[in-house]
C-alpha cells in the first residue's frame, strides 16, 4: 500500500512539473508576446507577434488536451475499453511505428477500476517501449480470459520492456499494485524473440480486490478485427 501511494504521488508530482514547466512557460510567453504587440508601431512586427499569440495559444492547448487524457482518458467513460486502446495507440504510435491491434469484443465491458488499470499499463508500457525503440514491432492482443476475467498482452520483439530491470523500471509500480489490490495478475516475460507484458484483470471488482460475479445477460460480441 505504502509503494503504491508513493507511486501515485510521483505521478502526481510528474503532472504538476508539466504544469509549471511547459504551461507555466506557454502562458509567459504568450504574456510577453502581447505586451510586444501592443507596444509595436510595425505593422508587420505587431501581426507577427500576434500570430506568435496564436500559435502559442494552439501549443498550450493541445499540451492540456495531453494532460487531461493522462489524468482520465475521456474515451474510457464515453465509448469503453477498446476505443480507449485504439485511441491510446493512435496518439503515442502515429503513422510510424508498427503496432497490431487485436481488440475483439469481449463478453462484457469491464468496470471502471479494471478498464482503467488495463488502460494505463497499455498507456505505460507502450510508451516505454516507443521511448527506448521506436522501431520495435509492437502486438496488442485483449481476449476474454474465461472465469469472469479478460487479458490484455503486449508483445513486442526489442526487449525493451526489460529496459531499467523491471516493472519499476517502466514507471509500473503503480499498476502493479493495482491489478493485484483488484485481485488480477501483471507478468512480465522476455524470450529471444523480444519481451511481453500480460494483465489479466476481473470484469467486475468487489470490496477488497475480490473480483464479482458476472451479472445475468452480460452482453456477448463476435470478435471483430
Amino acid at each position: 500500500m505504502r509503494r503504491a501511494l508513493w507511486a501515485q504521488e510521483q505521478e502526481r508530482d510528474a503532472v504538476a512539473r508539466a504544469l509549471h514547466n511547459e504551461i507555466g512557460q506557454a502562458v509567459s510567453a504568450i504574456k510577453m508576446s502581447a505586451h510586444l504587440a501592443l507596444d509595436e508601431a510595425d505593422a508587420k512586427q505587431r501581426q507577427q507577434d500576434l500570430q506568435d499569440i496564436i500559435r502559442i495559444a494552439d501549443d498550450t492547448v493541445g499540451r492540456l488536451r495531453d494532460l487531461s487524457t493522462r489524468l482520465r482518458p475521456p474515451q474510457l467513460s464515453g465509448l469503453g475499453l477498446e476505443a480507449a486502446l485504439r485511441g491510446e495507440v493512435e496518439h503515442l504510435a502515429g503513422a510510424s511505428a508498427d503496432v497490431t491491434l487485436q481488440l475483439p469484443s469481449l463478453a462484457q465491458e469491464p468496470d471502471e477500476e479494471s478498464a482503467l488499470a488495463c488502460f494505463r499499463g497499455v498507456q505505460q508500457a507502450l510508451a516505454h517501449v516507443l521511448r527506448h525503440a521506436p522501431a520495435a514491432r509492437i502486438q496488442l492482443t485483449l481476449t476474454d480470459a474465461g472465469d469472469d476475467g479478460f487479458s490484455l498482452l503486449l508483445a513486442e520483439d526489442a526487449g525493451a520492456l526489460e529496459v531499467g530491470g523491471g516493472p519499476a523500471g517502466f514507471d509500473l509500480p503503480l499498476l502493479h499494485e493495482r491489478v493485484r489490490a483488484l485481485g488480477g495478475q501483471l507478468r512480465l516475460g522476455s524470450d529471444a524473440g523480444g519481451a511481453t507484458l500480460q494483465l489479466r484483470l476481473p470484469y467486475r471488482v468487489q470490496a477488497h480486490g475480490h473480483s464479482a460475479p458476472s451479472p445475468a445477460g452480460a452482453r456477448r460480441g463476435s470478435v471483430r478485427e
